[in-house]
């Protein structure tokens, strides 16, 4: 990694982003657009730092990186946890507060305005790759369209996901 920074993503992915999928989901039920955006942060850490470490042999660096792997499936498993908490418990009470009735929903054509109002924001590479992938596009085929590495466009796409999602629920819960 520290020879050849270019080539060290390539590496990574190779020895050890597939274990640390496969792990995250199939033990810890990880969303795999979520797994992937912890394995590049995983990535992305290890080689801002790797000038601070030096490692007796693979096995020592590959123990390395599950351990980082694994305090960034901590840290998410935590904060997901604490949203759901918030979610569960504020936003019930405050419902049930106001007196909230299922009838009282906002009309799904709100939803879609602020869905609109959200996708003109991003560029069109962006609302391509949320396009492609609705439609079951493997990222390897949408890679073709849009001018970026397969890896990076799965942690474009959870990061696309997620800022949308918010949006929407922040814009519903104001209105």
């Amino acid at each position: 990694m520290r020879n050849n920074p270019d080539k060290s993503l390539e590496i990574f992915y190779l020895r050890y982003a597939k274990k640390l999928l496969q792990y995250a989901v199939s033990n810890w039920q990880t969303d795999v657009d979520d797994a992937w955006e912890l394995i590049y942060q995983t990535f992305n850490r290890i080689n801002s730092k790797i000038g601070d470490y030096s490692f007796e042999s693979e096995q020592k660096f590959g123990s390395f990186v599950l351990v980082s792997f694994l305090n960034n499936l901590r840290n998410y498993l935590r904060d997901k946890k604490k949203n759901i908490e918030i979610l569960s418990e504020d936003h019930i009470s405050a419902a049930t507060d106001l007196g909230y009735d299922e009838q009282d929903e906002i009309p799904e054509s709100e939803k879609m305005r602020i869905l609109k109002e959200e996708l003109e924001k991003l560029q069109d590479w962006e609302r391509m790759l949320l396009l492609l992938k609705a439609q079951q596009m493997p990222y390897s085929e949408i890679a073709k369209f849009i001018d970026n590495p397969e890896n990076q466009l799965k942690v474009y796409y959870a990061r696309l996901k997620k800022k949308i999602t918010e949006a929407i629920i922040l814009k519903t819960e104001v209105n």
